[in-house]
């Protein structure tokens, strides 16, 4: 059981950082998509109507107004999906929904003999190990969505709906530095 627990985290951790990866190399695509073109492209009709679909989301800065219009673009929608399915058979789902200027990871865990099994002790020892994760996520929000003061909420809640552990994390001044050279 133990080594399941380990599992599930592990999947978790790798999926936060699969996002990371998506939010960083998506939001200079996203700026360079509404970067006005100099070349004439009227011949070509499609690629017109693929960059103006791609940046429907985005405003003229390309950035996300908010933290769930990111959310609800087409790319972190697929890799969202990607995410989801990485998590089938572990016993274990996850959504993510923006509040204001906060990114919510929530866990639950679905399957009741594994959310009994869990120590919510190992869930914070957990997320005390996954911090920098966590704070980096937070460190590049600013680049794919106008937020200010940005925060990542990570939450893990039982099968009967009660909240075993959650934690919040703001980009820490290291992050912000190393985030900002990258």
């Amino acid at each position: 059981m133990k080594n399941r627990i380990r599992k599930m985290l592990l999947i978790a951790c790798a999926a936060v950082s699969a996002l990371l990866i998506t939010a960083c190399g998506g939001s200079g695509n996203d700026a360079a998509k509404t970067t006005p073109q100099t070349e004439d492209t009227s011949d070509d009709a499609t690629a017109e109507d693929d960059t103006a679909e791609d940046t429907s989301d985005a405003d003229a800065t390309g950035k996300y107004a908010t933290i769930q219009e990111f959310i609800d673009s087409d790319m972190m929608q697929q890799s969202l999906q990607q995410q989801m399915e990485s998590l089938e058979g572990t016993g274990m789902s996850m959504t993510i929904t923006g509040e204001e200027n906060k990114l919510v990871y929530t866990f639950t865990i679905d399957d009741p003999d594994l959310s009994a099994a869990i120590n919510p002790a190992d869930l914070e020892s957990s997320l005390d190990s996954q911090a920098s994760t966590f704070e980096s996520v937070a460190a590049i929000l600013p680049a794919a969505i106008d937020v200010d003061n940005p925060v990542v909420v990570v939450r893990y809640i039982g099968s009967d709906g009660t909240e075993l552990a959650s934690r919040e994390f703001v980009p820490t001044d290291d992050s912000t530095t190393d985030t900002a050279t990258e």
